[in-house]
């Protein structure tokens, strides 16, 4: 098996929390199976600790300066080592890239450049086709992935081009208590993972949908919301907590988990997970890590929903994200139909471990790999 020097450049400087996310993950997975090594490529913006959890990537941290920011100090490195970057993964179907793209593969025209392009439906159809760097761009990429089978369709059709579907899953090595939990672990709980209040995640809709069913379940259920609170949002709870006082103490804001095991035993309580957003970059990365854990999920109508229900087999799918009503009863249903409960916690991880787990996407992306380099090589 060929050996490959993979490089990730993500399209801003890197976030710790982003290391544990599809745009470390997918290339680290990559590097596991064939990678020689694996440098990631950043301007630093604070201590990495989660690097712990992936052993072997390395971080080489850009010399930026005011003049000399992030994405321009990567297009000089790149200059630089261009010989030593066999793979370069890209994150993101952004304009920005494309003169870094470009640049790559006029100085190693047998590399291979793969895409995730992190996109949904409505950034698809606004993107500048007609723009002669972006359509330089989109063709120096030998791989272009995305994380719904929707957009796959969508955007093979417009490109006309071919896209891979290649989800957002789970890496098994970083969740060891994820095949250990059992339905007995699991308690009456409403979990979702997420920036608590901001425009994309409608948390609000989650909050007073969550009221509407406590009014009327038959044994009790709580909702525990992870994560970042928006100051707009925590004066929606403020206001929810005065309206409905018997409700409050049921519901909880932890902020955000950095302690990843403490994060994963609210994985393992949950039953079920939600869902409220108006919109996610191709899949969400909490729903291949919470259907692991053997949580229901209930979501509304983004790209990736029938992905993640398997056509509502193994969840339930909300149509206008902002149905407060109609969210309310689809949860209310969920939290009182014990059997599928249960039955759709084995369910829904063999699931998971069939369609998304890191390992068998790697091989995959490891055989589109070779076949571009095949491809390249008969030019």
């Amino acid at each position: 098996m060929k050996k490959y020097n993979i490089c990730v450049i993500p399209p801003a400087p890197l976030e710790n929390v982003q290391l544990l996310k599809d745009r470390i993950l997918v290339p680290y997975v990559c590097f596991k199976h064939f990678g020689e090594s694996m440098t990631i490529i950043t301007q630093k913006m604070e201590e990495y600790p989660y690097l712990d959890y992936l052993p072997g990537a390395q971080v080489h941290i850009l010399p930026c300066t005011e003049s000399l920011p992030h994405l321009a100090a990567a297009l000089q490195y790149v200059e630089a080592h261009c010989q030593e970057i066999d793979f370069l993964f890209l994150f993101g179907a952004r304009l920005e890239y494309a003169e870094l793209a470009v640049q790559y593969k006029t100085l190693r025209p047998d590399g291979i450049l793969y895409l995730k392009l992190d996109i949904n439906s409505g950034w698809a159809n606004a993107l500048p086709l007609d723009h002669e760097p972006y359509v330089d761009f989109l063709k120096a990429c030998d791989i272009i992935s995305c994380e719904a089978r929707p957009l796959q369709h969508l955007i093979s059709r417009k490109w006309r081009r071919s896209i891979e579907y290649i989800p957002n899953g789970v890496y098994y090595p970083l969740y060891p208590s994820m095949e250990e939990t059992r339905y007995r672990d699991k308690e009456n709980l409403i979990l979702t993972v997420g920036r608590i209040g901001s425009v994309q995640k409608n948390s609000h809709v989650l909050l007073y949908a969550y009221a509407l069913a406590w009014l009327r379940f038959t044994v009790p259920w709580d909702l525990t919301m992870i994560g970042s609170v928006t100051p707009e949002f925590q004066e929606i709870y403020h206001v929810f907590c005065q309206e409905f006082p018997q409700i409050a103490p049921h519901v909880h804001l932890t902020g955000p988990i950095t302690d990843k095991e403490q994060l994963y035993a609210y994985y393992r309580r949950a039953k079920i997970f939600a869902l409220t957003s108006q919109m996610e970059g191709g899949s969400p990365n909490v729903y291949a890590e919470a259907a692991g854990f053997g949580c229901t999920v209930l979501t509304t109508d983004i790209d990736s929903a029938q992905d993640m229900t398997d056509h509502e087999r193994l969840g339930r799918i909300v149509k206008d994200p902002d149905d407060i009503p109609a969210y309310s009863q689809a949860l209310f249903s969920l939290c009182e139909d014990s059997a599928y409960l249960e039955r759709n916690f084995t369910a829904i991880r063999d699931y998971i471990k069939h369609y998304f787990d890191y390992n068998h996407i790697a091989k995959r992306l490891y055989l589109l790999t070779e076949a571009a380099a095949i491809e390249k090589e008969s030019l």
